[in-house]
């Protein structure tokens, strides 16, 4: 990834790599640190090696970061999210591959489509996001799950809105680090979600799973 613009997920990772005291980890806000029970870490998959049992369901690349592939997959009740980037800050780092990865129970998919349009839902409706709120919680076959909307989820050096789906209960990791205090948050611009097929991605595993195909 050497040479690739330092937008939000290698600026995100490098944060991360240093320390979860890092400011643009604790910009973040403070409900999602972790508050809830810590789940067993799963383990880091290798997208183009995956271990059997793991139903590729499709890939996609967040158009901020077009060099960086996201793969989804289905291992048992679970939807794990996980890229898997060449590293290299400058010609003297020797660089590493690092894979960044997100788990949720399949039926996330479902609540997440959901919840995402409780956020368009005029304010006086019985169903809309509290007045002031930018989270949602809930929990989700047996894990609580979140949907935050943050001012820069879709880039930080551009300032593009996005959402994010939470995963409370387990901690924010990558290959070569392990968060202790802040929870599992996938981050996606407004343009990937709704002009750019991501929210249609959700939906086709969430039909798919309604109709039993995992």
């Amino acid at each position: 990834m050497q040479g690739a613009s330092f937008d939000k997920r290698l600026v995100r990772r490098l944060a991360v790599y240093h320390g979860a005291n890092s400011p643009i980890e604790t910009s973040a806000a403070s409900g999602l640190k972790m508050a809830y029970p810590k789940l067993p870490e799963w383990p880091i998959v290798d997208p183009e090696n995956p271990p059997k049992g793991y139903l590729k369901v499709t890939e996609m690349r967040d158009p901020e970061v077009p060099d960086s592939v996201w793969h989804i997959f289905i291992s048992g009740r679970h939807l794990v999210i996980v890229s898997r980037d060449w590293i290299q800050l400058d010609e003297s780092d020797p660089g590493e591959y690092v894979a960044e990865q997100y788990e949720y129970p399949i039926a996330a998919a479902s609540w997440f489509v959901a919840t995402l349009g409780r956020f368009f839902l005029e304010p006086d409706h019985p169903n809309a996001v509290p007045r002031g709120a930018i989270t949602i919680e809930e929990e989700v076959d047996g894990e609580m799950l979140g949907v935050t909307r943050g001012a820069q989820y879709g880039s930080m050096l551009k300032g593009i809105p996005g959402y994010s789906l939470d995963n409370l209960n387990r901690f924010s990791h990558t290959s070569i680090h392990v968060s202790t205090n802040w929870c599992q948050m996938f981050k996606m611009g407004d343009p990937w979600l709704f002009e750019q097929g991501l929210l249609d991605v959700f939906k086709d595993i969430a039909d798919r799973h309604e109709k039993g195909e995992f």
